[in-house]
Order: structure tokens, then C-alpha cells, then sequence
């Protein structure tokens, strides 16, 4: 049997006891509680965070050229398509693809064959008329002295001077076919209309050509080349009445600079020239096409090549200059960090010009000698003292443009944030 524990009274006396004595809180349990409390207080003070660095940049100002921008195509000034003005087989091809050739140049044989037996029945039939032109006018010369003596009536005489009349015509006729025939037979060797660089050959010997359908090949000229561009009317405009303000001031004609910006955003070391000016603008896109001749002596530039113009149309003498990257842009409206001479950062309204490459010029808001963040902006709030490292500005670029704009799009505000001119 298992073994029980039985309690006395005394222990049912005593648990009441013991109870009440567990529940009442030990003085020398709650002074250690208030020993270590005042233990986990006593923390080492921490010296303050050194203000946050950002790379600041010192307004100034400089003469700098304002320009726009615009996308432009590149194109052969002079490009001619090769068709044949006569059908028939090519049989020879006189040229290597991608040469240069020479007005006159004899490029393309068609079969002659047909042409030279249209040339041979044409003076066989020129021949024929001549020989009855040569006999009735024998009979002229014959009945005109009997007539005076009236051996023969007048009316024999005035029908073969009308049968002479008719006989001539009839050679004038098929002298003209002559000529016909010898000038399409000249037509089967297609030469070059122009001096220049002739493509690579539609049709290869032994083809087929149709008289003013096929294209045999394409010679375009590439010195000088043509880049065409298209500006919007207002943009159009502000350019017009500046180049006429300056115009008027030295008396001269002049086109304003223009360069050439390639692909590869390398700049076209040949200077160009605005030749021409379309006589309308274009109804549906609202812009007008202007064309700049560029010189080509190294072949560099291709048709069909994609680049950019650049025009300059002002000087600013006094301009600032500041990084795109040093404006922010909040609820429409552009602000400068600038750093006051206690090193204490405030946001200043800044009004923006024409964006030149990768700065923006500044036409209100700062002045020479002020200092603006560039770097850190995250970091200079307004109100904050920061600690400024100066930044080396870039080295001066020639200014892209106000703009980026497609043949159709406005210019120079082919970007949303440019200006006019």
C-alpha cells in the first residue's frame, strides 16, 4: 500500500500563516529592485553628430553662347535614281558598287540590238523619201521653163510643185524618226547625270529593265552634305526676330553659327551654314523646314545619318550657370540650396532659362558669389547646418542646346523644361 502523509492539526494551523507571509512584499527583495533600476539610468552621455557633408559649387558669371538644338537627317544634297529610258536586258555594268563616278560616265548597257535595227529601217526610210524628193524636184526644174512657153498646162506644173511640197515633209518626217531612233539607241548606255558616289545595283546583267520603272542604281553627291530640320512657328519666330536684330545692328547678312552634332554626341569638326528656308510651313505639324549645307571632304557624313543641329542664336554676357542636378523641382515651381555664410541651408525660387548640355542658365534667383549644393541635396534640409566641400566645376562645354526637338516637335523646347531662344 502506498504510503500517505497525514498533517496534523498543527499544520493546518500554520498554512493560513505562511500564506499571508509569501504575499506580503520583502523590503530588502524591493531595495535590490530600486539598486538595479537606478544602475540602468546611469548611461554615458553621447557627443552630437558632426554635420552632414555636401559638395557645393560658388555662383559666377561668363559670356556664354545660347543655342537650340534640333534632331536633324542627313542627306545628299544632289541624289539621282538611275532608270533606264529604254526596256530591255542589262548586259554590262561598268562600275564597281560604292565608287565614285564622274558626270558622263557610262554606268549601264541594255541590249542594243533592237535599237540599232530601228536606227538602220529609219535611214533605209529617210533615204527612200529622200530619193522621191530628188526626182519630183527634177521634174519642177523640168516643167518650169516649158511652162513659159506653154508647152505643158499649168496644171501638170502646180500638182508636181505640190507632189515636191508633199515629198518634203515626208522626209522631213523620217529624218525626225532618224533622230528618234538615235537617240533612243543612245538611251540603252545609261551613264551619270551627276558627279558623286554611285550605290550598289538594283538589277544585276542579264535582268530585265522597264523604261522609267526600274531602278538601276542611285548616285547622290556627299561634299557638301544637307542636314534638314524642322523648328515650330513661335520658335521660328524668336529666332527670325533676333538674327534680324543683329542684322540690323552690323549691317550684314549673315547665318547665325551652326554646328553639327553626331550620333555618337562627338561634334562635326566642319562648320555649317542655313541655305534654305521652306517657302510655307507645314499645316499639319506647324513647323517650318530649314536645311544647313555642311562640307564633307573626308566622305565622314552619310546620307540618311541621324544627328543634331545646333544654331547659335545669342550671346549672354553676364550668364549663370549652375548643374541641372543642383534644381529641384517642387509643385511646378524650382528651387537652389543654398548655403548662407553660417553654413545654414535655405531653399531659394530660382527662374530657369534655356537648358545648355548639363546646366541650366539661371535668369533670376541667384547671384554671383552665392554657394548651392549640388551634391547631398538629400541631406541639406532647410534650416540644417551642413559642412561645405567646393566642387570643381566641369570644364565648360560648347552649349548642346535649349532643346532637343524631332523634325515635326518644336525647337529648341524639343525637352519639356527648355525655353525659347
Amino acid at each position: 500500500m502506498p504510503h500517505r502523509l497525514h498533517r496534523t492539526s498543527a499544520d493546518h494551523a500554520l498554512a493560513p500563516l505562511a500564506l499571508k507571509t509569501l504575499r506580503r512584499p520583502l523590503p530588502w527583495l524591493l531595495l535590490a529592485a530600486l539598486t538595479l533600476a537606478g544602475c540602468g539610468k546611469e548611461k554615458a552621455v553621447s557627443a552630437p553628430p558632426p554635420p552632414p557633408e555636401v559638395a557645393v559649387l560658388t555662383v559666377t558669371q561668363q559670356a556664354t553662347p545660347l543655342s537650340i538644338e534640333i534632331v536633324a537627317e542627313v542627306k545628299a544634297l544632289r541624289e539621282v535614281e538611275l532608270r533606264p529610258r529604254v526596256s530591255g536586258l542589262v548586259i554590262r555594268q561598268n562600275f564597281r558598287p560604292g565608287q565614285s563616278v564622274k558626270e558622263g560616265d557610262l554606268l549601264f548597257v541594255i541590249d542594243p540590238r533592237p535599237y540599232d535595227e530601228a536606227v538602220t529601217t529609219a535611214q533605209a526610210n529617210l533615204a527612200e523619201a529622200q530619193a522621191n524628193l530628188a526626182r519630183v524636184r527634177q521634174d519642177v526644174e523640168r516643167y518650169k521653163p516649158l511652162l513659159k512657153d506653154n508647152a505643158i498646162p499649168r496644171q501638170t506644173y502646180e500638182q508636181t510643185v505640190a507632189q515636191e511640197q508633199q515629198t518634203q515633209a515626208v522626209a522631213d518626217a523620217r529624218r525626225s524618226s532618224l533622230d528618234k531612233a538615235r537617240l533612243e539607241r543612245s538611251f540603252a548606255e545609261v551613264r551619270s547625270p551627276i558627279s558623286g558616289q554611285i550605290g550598289l545595283q538594283k538589277v544585276e546583267v542579264g535582268g530585265l529593265a522597264s523604261a522609267g520603272q526600274t531602278v538601276l542604281a542611285t548616285v547622290s553627291t556627299l561634299d557638301p552634305v544637307a542636314a534638314y530640320f524642322s523648328i515650330a512657328e513661335v520658335d521660328y519666330l524668336a529666332f527670325a526676330k533676333r538674327i534680324g536684330s543683329a542684322r540690323a545692328g552690323n549691317g550684314e547678312r549673315k547665318s547665325p553659327p551652326t554646328e553639327l552634332v553626331l550620333a555618337d554626341g562627338s561634334l562635326y569638326d566642319q562648320p555649317g551654314q542655313i541655305d534654305f528656308a521652306d517657302r510655307a510651313l507645314n499645316p499639319a505639324s506647324g513647323t517650318l523646314t530649314l536645311r544647313a549645307l555642311f562640307a564633307n571632304p573626308q566622305d565622314l557624313l552619310r546620307p540618311g545619318m541621324s544627328a543634331r543641329v545646333r544654331i547659335v542664336y545669342d550671346v549672354a554676357e553676364k550668364a549663370i550657370l549652375v548643374p541641372q542636378k543642383a534644381i529641384t523641382e517642387m509643385l511646378g515651381k524650382q528651387f537652389a540650396t543654398v548655403v548662407g555664410a553660417d553654413n545654414k541651408v535655405q531653399q531659394r525660387p530660382v527662374t530657369t532659362g534655356a537648358r545648355l548640355g548639363e546646366q541650366w542658365l539661371i535668369e533670376a534667383g541667384l547671384q554671383p558669389g552665392e554657394v548651392v549644393v549640388v551634391e547631398g541635396l538629400q541631406k541639406a534640409r532647410p534650416g540644417t547646418t551642413v559642412r561645405p566641400v567646393p566642387l570643381t566645376p566641369p570644364t565648360p562645354t560648347a552649349p548642346a542646346a535649349a532643346g532637343s526637338a524631332a523634325p515635326a516637335a518644336s525647337a529648341p523646347a524639343g525637352g519639356a523644361s527648355a525655353r525659347q531662344p
